[in-house]
């Protein structure tokens, strides 16, 4: 049984640098506290941040995320007991908990199924680049990427998920200290239309005015919805 209450946030995007047949159109936060069960029967209460690039486009596939600058959020990153860093893990059995499903940090390019549930495989072949600071940092370096490792698999295709959102999950921050905001990241991203066909690259910075944060709300773009709560 789950019950669910998100606050939805849609995030203006300043394209820096892109074609002119550019489709990935900017990302989205969706923000919303949620609370779970981690390994050995604990409760944990997070609120997370999910991260999505929105396309108008079914047939764009997101190859990477590359020098990704994020503000302090003022917050530390949760992981998972079961989780095992940055990169989506998911060992099934006995490891596979509430808490990692919907609340472990990772990035990824897609690979996840509608409900951004992090299951046995989500997210599979992420890799890392060297600026990103491991696995294990605490959290993504200056000039951080990650990237669709292998990729016959196609993990980036967009995907309309059960939030309404028509893209690709790029990532999920989660604290327990409350809630934060990645407002005012940048970052570059590349992606195709599947194997064999040329590549698209464009800058995007998301940083709107709080007037612009004013506006959107009385056009009623920011929408409060649900509490998640997962045993």
């Amino acid at each position: 049984m789950r019950n669910e209450r998100a606050s939805i946030l849609i995030l203006a995007a300043g394209t820096l640098a892109a074609a002119a047949t550019a489709d990935y159109t900017g990302p989205i936060e969706v923000g919303y506290e949620v609370t779970a069960t981690d390994f050995g029967g604990g409760s944990i209460t997070a609120y997370v941040v999910d991260l999505y690039m929105v396309s108008n486009d079914a047939a764009d596939t997101l190859l990477n995320v590359y020098n990704w600058n994020t503000v302090d959020a003022g917050v530390s990153f949760f992981q998972s007991f079961t989780g095992t860093g940055w990169q989506p893990t998911n060992l099934g059995g006995p490891f596979d908990t509430g808490a990692l499903q919907v609340a472990d940090s990772f990035v990824t390019i897609g690979g996840f199924g509608a409900d951004g549930r992090q299951t046995p495989g989500s997210g599979a072949g992420t890799g890392l680049d060297p600026n990103f600071g491991g696995n294990n940092a605490a959290a993504p370096g200056v000039d951080a990427g990650w990237y669709n490792g292998s990729p016959p698999s196609l993990n980036g295709s967009v995907l309309t998920y059960d939030n309404g959102i028509t893209g690709t999950l790029i990532g999920r921050f989660a604290s327990l200290d409350g809630g934060f905001s990645l407002v005012c990241s940048s970052f570059e991203a590349t992606w195709n239309q599947g194997l064999g066909t040329p590549g698209q690259q464009a800058g995007f910075f998301w940083c709107p005015s709080p007037g612009s944060l004013a506006l959107m709300s009385v056009a009623g773009l920011t929408t409060r919805g649900r509490r998640r709560s997962l045993g």
